[in-house]
């Protein structure tokens, strides 16, 4: 064997050896990387395992019971001048209390209390805007007397 021949076999067996470094050293690292993450994954649940469970409550805002009593009253009175206009209730017809008596089975759907020398009545309706004096903002699902005998129902 001649002496360059020797260099050439020597060159590539250097870099043999510094790509086997490269392969074992990078393998090394990722395998410390990925025992590392199952290391800090178990020791994550671990802690919420430990961590007592919070349950939020809703704290509601105070109402006032001023405001309130005023916006049943404007919703009640709506109410009312709407029922009178379709014909449900005589025009002489007042309310009865100026509180929602509950809120209806639908979202916006509230039932207030009426009443004539005669009898009373309930009448349930949908608050579709804000504008109470709008007429087009109650519109008027049922009323019925306190009999529960029914005397209007909104076509559907």
């Amino acid at each position: 064997m001649s002496l360059p021949e020797d260099d050439k076999k020597m060159g590539a067996l250097k870099r043999e050896w510094a790509a086997a470094r490269i392969v074992v050293i990078g393998g090394l690292i990722v395998a410390v990387a990925v025992a590392g993450y199952f290391v800090y994954r178990a020791r994550q649940q671990q802690l919420a395992a430990e961590q007592p469970v919070v349950h939020a409550t809703v704290v509601r805002p105070k109402l006032d019971t001023k405001v309130l009593a005023r916006v049943e009253l404007a919703v009640c009175t709506a109410e009312l001048l709407r029922a009178k206009d379709v014909g449900a209730i005589p025009s002489y017809g007042e309310l009865a209390s100026a509180q929602l008596l509950r809120a209806g089975d639908a979202p916006r759907r509230f039932i207030c209390e009426a009443k004539t020398h005669l009898t009373n009545y309930f009448i349930s309706a949908d608050v579709l805007c804000d504008k109470l004096a709008d007429p087009r903002c109650v519109s008027i699902y049922r009323v019925a007397n306190k009999e529960k005998q029914l005397i209007y129902s909104r076509p559907e």
